[in-house]
């Protein structure tokens, strides 16, 4: 029996998106973070040092800067710190937090929240380990997970008001 060649089919698949439209399309969906970013305060809290064992962001929401904080309590209380800390006064609107990691080391959180100009209030978050240089991501995902627990206590406090 005569053998026949087998025939590829090709199937009709979209073309990749080319390098530069793929550039202008991650340019776009960044730029509300970034005017985002530039809107807000001066930073209040420390620059984190050259190494990757640090986390340090800022965020702007609409809620009054009294909601916020209240929110960011809630927040940081949720994750379990070792200790929680309000220095000076509400009316700074800091706080601090001490999380212990792996039974041996501690991460320091320091958080403040200020009015915005025009309204709503910034969030600023520090989350840095004492010591290492690495920490494998875990300030990161702290942070990540804060913000989360952040928006859920804006959430509650908008549902129940």
């Amino acid at each position: 029996p005569k053998r026949r060649p087998l025939r590829l089919l090709r199937r009709s698949s979209p073309s990749p998106v080319p390098p530069f439209r793929l550039g202008a399309v991650l340019l776009a969906l960044t730029l509300p973070i970034v005017a985002e970013a530039q809107s807000l305060p001066d930073n209040p809290l420390s620059d984190c040092p050259d190494t990757p064992n640090c986390e340090r962001v800022a965020r702007g929401y609409e809620a009054p800067p009294d909601t916020l904080y209240a929110a960011a309590e809630r927040a940081l209380e949720s994750l379990g710190p070792v200790t929680l800390r309000r220095p000076d006064s509400s009316a700074a609107r800091r706080l601090e937090a001490v999380y212990r990691v792996a039974l041996l080391f501690k991460d320091d959180v320091a958080v403040a929240v200020r009015a915005r100009d025009g309204g709503g209030s910034a969030l600023y978050v520090r989350s840095a380990s004492r010591v290492g240089h690495s920490d494998l991501g875990v300030n990161r995902r702290r942070v990540d997970r804060f913000l989360e627990a952040v928006g859920a206590a804006l959430r509650d406090a908008s549902s129940t008001s």
